[in-house]
């Protein structure tokens, strides 16, 4: 199961980890990742692979929450 997720996080993108759109708004993008920080917690979840996707959602949230970062992401990738 864990490589699977490894699998699905390389195809993911940040915007498809924190379930918003590209256009997505500061505040959309900051209430998703409560929202899935919440959710997988590895102190509130006890799922093997909770950690992972923990980890994932920070990584994405500190990429698009960042206005510079964000813009360099979708230059890089959507370009």
């Amino acid at each position: 199961m864990d490589t699977l997720w490894h699998i699905q996080e390389m195809i993911l993108d940040y915007f498809e980890i924190l379930e918003v759109d590209k256009s997505a708004s500061q505040a959309d993008i900051k209430k998703s990742y409560r929202r899935l920080a919440a959710k997988y917690h590895p102190d509130r979840n006890d799922s093997s692979e909770a950690k992972e996707k923990f980890q994932a959602i920070q990584e994405a949230y500190d990429v698009i929450s960042d206005p510079k970062k964000r813009s360099l992401y979708l230059k890089t990738n959507y370009t």
